[in-house]
């Protein structure tokens, strides 16, 4: 006598039905508070963004001019330029959220103060790295440091700057920083602390 295959079959349907209309459903329902929310932000007022904590970058405090590399000093130019600029950390927030949070009138400039945000980040990076290669390695530290406080997505600036903390035995900074990583939302979070953990 064969085992009653059939049966089974037709509850893993039933089963299978239901969870495909339950996918559908919740699929309509995430797309109708989508667009619910979009139509709130297209019509959300504008806000005073003047008085907004922007993020000031300490050029001064920079050892500008330290190279006659013409990238360097490129490098150096355009960092002077960025920080010039207002800045906000707005890594991970949707168009739909700026509107809501600021006003549809100042989409285009927290879109864009977000954008220079995220070149100075860049700028950043290469500026430390630039200074490491002239053997200034703890100016290239301060750098670091300013970056990551105000919260730079680029996992080689956490790398460098633990390899600094590694290579001077700095064990409580070193474990701040882990702290950091580890409560952050770092798309690269896993590989930055394997590479703080590795040779500690």
């Amino acid at each position: 006598m064969g085992f009653p295959i059939l049966p089974f079959f037709l509850i893993f349907l039933i089963w299978l039905t239901f969870r495909i209309k339950s996918l559908d459903a919740k699929q309509e329902k995430d797309q109708e508070d989508f667009w619910a929310k979009e139509r709130a932000a297209s019509i959300t007022p504008s806000k005073d963004i003047s008085n907004l904590s922007y993020i000031t970058i300490p050029i001064e405090k920079f050892p500008l001019n330290f190279s006659n590399d013409p990238k360097v000093i490129e490098l150096e130019n355009a960092l002077q330029e960025i920080s010039t600029h207002k800045l906000l950390n707005l890594s991970g927030v949707s168009n739909t959220d700026l509107k809501l949070q600021y006003g549809v009138g100042n989409f285009e400039t927290m879109s864009q103060i977000g954008e220079d945000f995220d070149k100075a980040c860049i700028l950043l990076n290469s500026y430390a790295k630039a200074l490491i290669d002239a053997g200034m390695e703890d100016d290239a530290k301060n750098v670091l440091e300013f970056s990551i406080g105000i919260g730079t997505d680029i996992s080689e600036s956490y790398i460098m700057l633990a390899n600094y903390y590694k290579k001077r035995s700095q064990k409580e900074k070193l474990n701040f920083l882990r702290e950091r990583v580890s409560n952050s939302t770092l798309l690269l979070k896993n590989s930055i602390l394997n590479n703080i953990d590795d040779s500690v």
